[in-house]
């Protein structure tokens, strides 16, 4: 029976949630071959010995070679199968039918990508960023700008599928940021059908110090540029004085439910940053 879907992760010292997201997938029911493919640059951690201990179709690179677009192409163009699943390696699907309702939109020739849904882990609060719980990391306007602009959707490489033959019409190439939004961009210009599926989902979240929320806002914003969004000074200000976040966290605070500096700082730290990266940064924050 010839694959139809492919499951390709990018790797680098996956750790233990990569452990739980690969277990994840390797135990899906399904009607239809899949394969599992990892595109490794660099891992020290025992993530290789993982991967070769499991039904893995592993290819490895260089470091120095790794780049997010042109390494998703790589992964892509080893796949065999007429569906790309693209999943972060920090992301575990959640239940054995998850790959089956990803995929079952693609019944509908029309349909060229699917987006799962993001849940949060079944994790105490003490293991999860304040701001990502209450579901208010991505208030700022260069997001609001892109879902309204984009049917409500935000195509996210943690967790979708695609047509493998809409990929071969739009490659990415070259991209260091927000690859994911570059090719929805490349996508809808060409007419075709994207879908959110709220029956697939896939646990996923990170927990940040203040100089990994810096950088990760900054590149942000550097991956906005990419796609021709523009945040400028007065977004910036605008979303600092943002009344409903400035609520939120003092709410957190009363409930002793913020209890990191990068929480408290949160309001000042995503704004700057993303302005900085949209409008200053040339190049991806390491």
């Amino acid at each position: 029976m010839a694959v139809k879907a492919s499951v390709v992760y990018l790797t680098k010292n996956g750790g233990e949630l990569f452990k739980e997201s690969l277990q994840a997938v390797l135990s899906q029911q399904a009607d239809f071959e899949y394969e599992v493919v990892a595109i490794d640059s660099g891992s020290t951690d025992g993530t290789l010995e993982m991967l070769q201990a499991h039904p893995v179709v592993l290819h490895r690179i260089e470091p120095k070679d790794f780049n997010f677009g042109r390494t998703r192409d790589y992964g892509f163009e080893v796949a065999h199968g007429e569906i790309v699943v693209v999943i972060s390696q920090d992301s575990v699907p959640v239940g054995s039918d998850w790959l089956a309702n990803l995929v079952a939109p693609f019944d509908d020739p029309q349909v060229a990508v699917v987006q799962a849904m993001d849940v949060l882990p079944d994790w105490s609060d003490e293991q999860l960023f304040f701001w990502e719980k209450v579901r208010k990391f991505y208030y700022t306007r260069d997001c609001k700008m892109w879902m309204e602009n984009n049917n409500n959707i935000g195509l996210s490489f943690t967790c979708c599928a695609i047509r493998r033959s809409v990929w071969a019409r739009h490659p990415l190439g070259t991209v260091e940021m927000s690859e994911d939004k570059v090719f929805q961009q490349r996508v809808a210009a060409g007419g075709h059908k994207i879908v959110f599926q709220d029956k697939a989902r896939s646990a996923h979240t990170h927990m940040y110090s203040v100089t990994s929320l810096a950088k990760r806002c900054e590149n942000e914003g550097l991956g906005w540029r990419n796609v021709g969004v523009h945040y400028g000074f007065s977004d910036m200000i605008a979303d600092m004085t943002d009344a409903e976040i400035w609520q939120t966290l003092r709410d957190g605070l009363a409930k002793s439910e913020v209890k990191r500096m990068a929480e408290v700082l949160f309001p000042f730290i995503r704004p700057f940053f993303i302005y900085k990266g949209n409008r200053f940064t040339r190049s991806y924050v390491k």
